[in-house]
């Protein structure tokens, strides 16, 4: 049972999320563990969002106009 107690302000307008931690996030050959997170409710994002929680763990990601390049440690 989630409980949507984080107050969020989006470019849609505020709303409400449920803290989280998920015990793993795998994103290509990248793996972290226990990243906290946030959930909305059903219907409220289109898409999903990669946070800080996740990028600050990693070496180094840079911003491209067609795409974003992760680096975990060696």
């Amino acid at each position: 049972m989630l409980d949507y107690t984080v107050k969020l302000d989006t470019a849609n307008g505020r709303t409400r999320a449920a803290p989280v931690t998920l015990d793993r996030l795998t994103v290509g050959n990248l793996t972290e563990r226990q990243v906290p997170a946030l959930v909305v409710q059903h219907g409220l994002l289109h898409n999903n969002l990669l946070g800080m929680s996740f990028l600050n763990r990693l070496e180094s990601w840079e911003v491209s106009p067609d795409r974003l390049i992760l680096r975990g440690y060696p």
